[in-house]
């Protein structure tokens, strides 16, 4: 896991759209789905339900954090 992965997950947050999310971090949507995919499964959780594309409980938990840990670093 890395920063950018959490912002990869703020930003799929917000848009509920892969190639939305993924034009607005200037990434490819396979590599935007790929990176969502990786995460899940390093933590063993769906993050997105897809289809309709939503957070799950897992998801709503981890985005918070996220949201935290990107704050926090911007502040140091």
């Amino acid at each position: 896991m890395n920063l950018n992965q959490l912002q990869y997950v703020i930003t799929l947050a917000q848009e509920l759209n892969f190639s939305r999310a993924a034009e607005k971090l200037y990434i490819s949507q396979p590599s935007l789905s790929q990176s969502i995919q990786l995460l899940e499964e390093e933590f063993g959780v769906l993050l997105f339900e897809r289809k309709p594309l939503k957070l799950t409980y897992a998801g709503e938990i981890f985005l918070d954090w996220a949201k935290n840990v990107l704050y926090s670093e911007e502040q140091m």
